[in-house]
């Protein structure tokens, strides 16, 4: 687990619940998508709805980068998260679509989720890959 003196927001967040009717067109501001999902089903129901659509920049993890963080929530997610990845890559999209397989624990991989949400980062498009840079911990020496 991620130190405790390093609080991580994922651990620490508030769920609401609301008790009455909302109405999209005039309780909400904006339904914000990851860019995994431009082009999908998800995109063209959004567009359905009553309320402005907007993109947050996006969260992308390789499975590399996920490999030098065992102890943030496991070494077994670490292992989930490179199973479900699609070209070495992980995003909501992909996370998205393991739990509708069925074939994964929900709870295991809301964990993968949170390695994303994380240490994922804005990438360039797929196959443009090579000179990523990341920012929270550069590759280690010795090709580990």
């Amino acid at each position: 687990m991620a130190e405790a003196d390093h609080p991580d927001l994922l651990d620490d967040y508030i769920e609401a619940q609301v008790h009455g009717p909302v109405r999209l067109e005039r309780d909400v501001e904006a339904l914000i998508l990851d860019p995994g999902y431009r082009g999908t089903a998800v995109e063209d129901a959004a567009r359905r709805l009553p309320c402005p659509v907007e993109w947050h920049s996006g969260f992308r993890l390789t499975v590399e980068h996920l490999r030098r963080h065992p102890d943030y929530r496991g070494q077994e997610y670490v292992a989930l998260g490179a199973e479900i990845a699609v070209d070495g890559l992980l995003d909501p999209r992909i996370v998205g679509d393991a739990v509708r397989t069925g074939r994964y624990d929900l709870q295991a991989l809301k964990k993968v989720w949170h390695c994303v949400a994380r240490f994922g980062s804005q990438l360039p498009p797929a196959g443009e890959i090579s000179g990523l840079t990341t920012v929270c911990c550069p590759p280690r020496r010795g090709g580990r």
